[in-house]
């Protein structure tokens, strides 16, 4: 089974993508004239698109934006992680996909369960990669960070 998944990719993961490319082609603008002129090496193309799409991100970040990037990406997931993805922690992915919340127990409280069993769904969640948990103060915020499953057979 083959997953691809659109995941959510944070402020800093972008602008440690942008500097590595950087280093690696010089600047954006001169990639700008390498493509008008036609002159981009086969298999830099999908590099110089996710350059200039992580470029936008960032001007609309700088502009007072919230910042969102959102980029295709394959999961290697095996037999036992897909056996992970349970009904139950499925539904806490689709109502985190429905809206924001604050705290454990406020999605607890929504989806009828104990906070300590979905704490513990969403650590599962956490370690396939599907959200992540982040302290304010004394609370862990679940948020999400795959907007679509693609699951290929074959």
């Amino acid at each position: 089974m083959n997953w691809k998944v659109v995941k959510s990719i944070p402020l800093m993961q972008v602008q440690e993508r942008v500097e590595i490319l950087t280093e690696k082609y010089g600047s954006l603008s001169l990639m700008h004239e390498e493509f008008a002129k036609g002159r981009v090496p086969p298999g830099v193309f999908d590099e110089y698109i996710e350059w200039t799409s992580m470029d936008h991100a960032l001007r609309a970040y700088q502009e007072g934006e919230d910042f969102e990037y959102l980029a295709d990406e394959e999961m290697p997931l095996g037999s036992k992680q897909y056996e992970k993805l349970t009904p139950r922690r499925l539904e806490l992915l689709d109502h985190l996909g429905k809206g924001l919340y604050r705290s454990i127990n406020a999605l607890a409280e929504v989806v009828g369960r104990d906070v300590k069993n979905v704490y513990n769904d969403l650590k599962t969640l956490e370690e396939l990669g599907f959200i992540s948990l982040t302290r304010e103060g004394r609370r862990l915020v679940p948020e999400l960070l795959v907007h679509e499953i693609n699951i290929q057979f074959g």
